[in-house]
């Protein structure tokens, strides 16, 4: 037997036994909520799903969406009394990626999944169209995890000499949030890397630009100072041989 799946990026659709449900929307909120929030107990999700209404009518509500649910399949979305979850026996999308994301975080900079870069390059929106609070959390908190992902996979990558793979990854960071400084920063480490030093200045430079004309500030000095370094670096070599013969003639 397939694995029930519940998918919550580019949209909320829900297959078991490779068929997919037709959830009212009041029932589809219920499964969602506990997805995100994990195990609720039913006077939060009745409160936060039916503020509008006394508790008495939120708890109704419920009630009837959660028996909708268990009209539509034999197999469980969600379980429990007081204390809802969704079932063990759900494959979930969202569970699935944060999982892989924290393992990337947690493993550091050189030790990062880099077979992950194609879903954190291309990863969908959380729930769109959806504008309830705990599911605009949930998408920023999402967002948030994908973006330290990104950038540490762009730094794992930098450290195997990958520098394309790595770049892809950090400008999937940058494209992701534009004015996000830690992002960008990871993109110029990657130029200056394979000694892309024009490459850093122009991404310094349309950062600044961005910066300014958005929030009206610049990069920080040590961002700044990170491209300068290496500039001088870059500029002292090419000297070197003008030197060299310049020596030679004068001996």
């Amino acid at each position: 037997m397939d694995v029930p799946k519940l998918r919550l990026l580019d949209g909320f659709r829900a297959v078991v036994d490779q068929q997919t449900l037709s959830i009212p929307l009041s029932a589809r909120r219920v499964v969602a909520y506990v997805a995100l929030r994990g195990r609720s107990s039913r006077a939060e999700v009745a409160g936060t799903l039916w503020p509008e209404v006394s508790d008495s009518k939120a708890q109704a509500c419920l009630r009837t969406a959660l028996w909708r649910l268990r009209q539509l399949s034999e197999h469980p979305l969600v379980t429990g009394d007081e204390t809802l979850r969704l079932d063990e026996s759900l494959d979930v999308d969202v569970s699935t990626l944060v999982t892989a994301i924290r393992r990337v975080i947690n493993d550091g900079e050189c030790g990062a999944d880099q077979g992950l870069l194609p879903t954190l390059a291309t990863m969908g929106e959380l729930l769109p169209g959806w504008y309830d609070d705990w599911v605009l959390l949930g998408r920023e908190r999402l967002r948030q995890l994908q973006l330290h992902a990104l950038e540490l996979t762009a730094q794992a990558l930098t450290c195997d000499g990958r520098y394309a793979e790595a770049i892809e990854a950090a400008m999937a960071a940058v494209r992701l949030e534009p004015l996000r400084e830690s992002a960008t920063r990871v993109l110029i480490e990657v130029h200056l890397a394979e000694d892309n030093v024009v490459e850093a200045i122009r991404r310094l430079e349309f950062f600044r630009k961005s910066l300014a004309t958005e929030l009206g500030v610049e990069p920080t000095a040590e961002l700044v100072d990170l491209v300068r370094s290496r500039q001088t670096v870059s500029h002292a070599r090419r000297e070197m041989p003008d030197m060299l013969r310049r020596n030679r003639h004068l001996a």
